[in-house]
C-alpha cells in the first residue's frame, strides 16, 4: 500500500560532487499541523493561589511568544546533476508544494 507525503521545498542550492561536477540540492520539508497545547493542572497538594498565578504566568508568556500552528520537518534532501533533474521532471522552487508516493522502493512526485 502506498504512503503519502505532503512536502514543501525550503530550499534549493547550487552543489559540487567531489568529482567537481555541478548539481543542484533540493531540501523538502513535511508541514505538520502543531498539536493543541496542553492544559496544566496544579497539583492537589499546591495552594490554589499559586496556581491561578502560575497559569496567569504561562498565559502571559504565550501572548508575549505566540506558538506557531505549523511546524517543519527535515524530511528528504536529493542531489541531482542536471541531467538527473530533467530526467526526474521536477522544476523544483522554493515553497513548491509536492505530493511524494512511497510505493513498493520507489518514490513519485507530482506537484500540487
Amino acid at each position: 500500500m502506498p504512503c503519502r507525503i505532503r512536502v514543501r521545498v525550503a530550499s534549493v542550492r547550487s552543489v559540487r560532487d567531489p568529482e567537481g561536477h555541478e548539481g543542484v540540492a533540493v531540501e523538502f520539508v513535511e508541514v505538520r499541523e502543531r498539536p493543541p497545547p496542553a492544559v496544566f493542572m496544579s497539583p492537589t497538594g499546591v495552594p490554589r493561589e499559586v496556581g491561578e498565578v502560575v497559569s496567569q504566568i504561562t498565559r502571559s508568556i504565550q501572548s508575549v511568544m505566540p506558538i506557531p500552528k505549523q511546524y517543519e520537518l527535515k524530511k528528504l534532501v536529493v542531489i541531482f546533476t542536471a541531467e538527473e533533474l530533467e530526467a526526474f521532471g521536477l522544476k523544483p522552487y522554493p515553497n513548491q508544494v509536492y505530493e511524494v508516493e512511497i510505493s513498493k522502493g520507489s518514490l513519485r512526485f507530482r506537484a500540487v
